[in-house]
């Protein structure tokens, strides 16, 4: 059987790294190895503990842990430490030392536990929703009922205010006509109360007005003759029997006729 020597295994490294660029060469030598993920080591972890179903002390767990996890013992007390916080894994202080362990079943009711929780929350959102959307709906029935009675009330008020509008308006229409009947009557008859009939009654009054007031002057020149010409007996006379229509020094006010 050959085996071949780490001499050889060196040269075949050196041999490749030759045909390599400066840049591959960097690359090849700088390139991190894979390896578990913090996540993936504390998942491993807690299987353990949970596959263990007994309690383990920190010294214990750093003795079983590094080949379960791959870790050093040095990171056993970080990882543990992770764990706790999350609530993944229980701690107790009994006597001197702390005692860890994880039960399988927790994680599940845990989640279970959560579930009932967010469905709890979901149900009470549902039912604010439907109690919100039972008030949205009442008050736009309410709205539309209200709408619906303003419409009515604005229909009916504005066919009552038509209807007096339309009364209003045949009274004045009946008054027009009669007003218009009595113009044409006066204006077109020759009877009592017509214009032809107040234009000649108008005529006959001016004459009768002239006449009084050359009567008037006659009567003064008979009291001036019995008074001598007494200007002051006169003026007494006419303030006495002309009153208003006495003006003083032009004896009678001019007839607007």
């Amino acid at each position: 059987m050959n085996v071949k020597s780490p001499a050889f295994n060196l040269e075949c490294i050196i041999s490749s790294m030759s045909t390599l660029s400066e840049s591959q060469t960097f690359i090849f030598l700088s390139a991190p190895k894979a390896g578990v993920s913090a996540a993936e080591k504390q998942r491993r972890i807690l299987a353990y503990l949970q596959a263990s179903r007994t309690c383990h002390t920190l010294k214990d767990l750093e003795k079983i842990l590094p080949p379960v996890a791959s870790i050093n013992g040095m990171q056993v007390k970080e990882h543990i430490q992770a764990l706790s916080d999350e609530g993944q894994l229980h701690v107790e202080k009994i006597g001197s030392g702390n005692w860890y362990w994880a039960w399988g079943g927790e994680e599940k009711k845990a989640r279970e536990k959560t579930i009932d929780a967010l469905d709890k929350e979901v149900e009470k959102l549902l039912k604010s929703i439907g109690d919100l959307e039972s008030k949205v709906m009442a008050l736009k029935e309410e709205q539309r009922l209200e709408d619906a009675r303003s419409h009515n009330g604005t229909r009916e008020d504005n066919e009552r205010e038509r209807i007096a509008l339309m009364k209003k308006k045949d009274q004045l229409e009946t008054e027009i006509a009669c007003l218009e009947s009595n113009i044409k009557q006066r204006s077109e008859g020759d009877g009592p109360g017509s214009i032809a009939q107040k234009e000649t009654d108008i005529a006959r009054w001016k004459q009768e007005a002239q006449m009084w007031t050359d009567n008037i002057y006659i009567l003064e020149e008979y009291l001036k003759r019995l008074t001598n010409g007494d200007r002051e007996v006169l003026d007494a006379v006419r303030r006495e029997c002309y009153g208003l229509a006495y003006v003083e020094g032009e004896v009678l006010a001019d007839l607007d006729i």
